[in-house]
């Protein structure tokens, strides 16, 4: 598994995929026009969250959706990023984004989370983590 490296400061943030192919990062980074302000938003606290960790984000811009599989999403606006807390490096690892259109959780995006939080351990746990800098292409 690869994951990218978003931020990184006092705790790394991380996106699962690699330079070519980060569906998180893609998510914030080309939205649709009218929700580039959330966009904005999800990114400046993806880096709030690489100074201060977790601890002083309130339930308002991050809560639990699966309280078994320990899955959590980051809230701006419509926009909602699932990610996972992670262990090794990173404090938190991004997995897929959505415009949320109904009340309801998306149980689509939280199966993926946990599928790709299943894959992350075991890559950790077989010393298979692949972790990439955005800036190793001079991005």
């Amino acid at each position: 598994m690869q994951v990218l490296v978003i931020h990184s400061n006092q705790y790394k943030v991380g996106a699962v995929g690699n330079l070519a192919a980060c569906e998180a990062k893609e998510f914030l980074t080309n939205p649709e026009a009218s929700y580039q302000a959330s966009a904005d938003g999800l990114l400046i606290l993806l880096e709030r969250i690489s100074h201060e960790g977790l601890a002083n984000i309130p339930d308002v811009l991050s809560h639990c959706v699966d309280k078994n599989e320990k899955i959590y999403e980051l809230i701006k606006g419509k926009l909602r990023l699932f990610y996972f807390k992670a262990e090794d490096d990173f404090l938190i690892i991004c997995t897929t984004g959505l415009i949320k259109k109904t009340q309801a959780v998306d149980q689509k995006h939280v199966k993926k989370a946990i599928r790709l939080k299943h894959e992350y351990l075991e890559a950790v746990k077989q010393n298979k983590l692949i972790v990439i800098e955005e800036n190793e292409n001079g991005d």
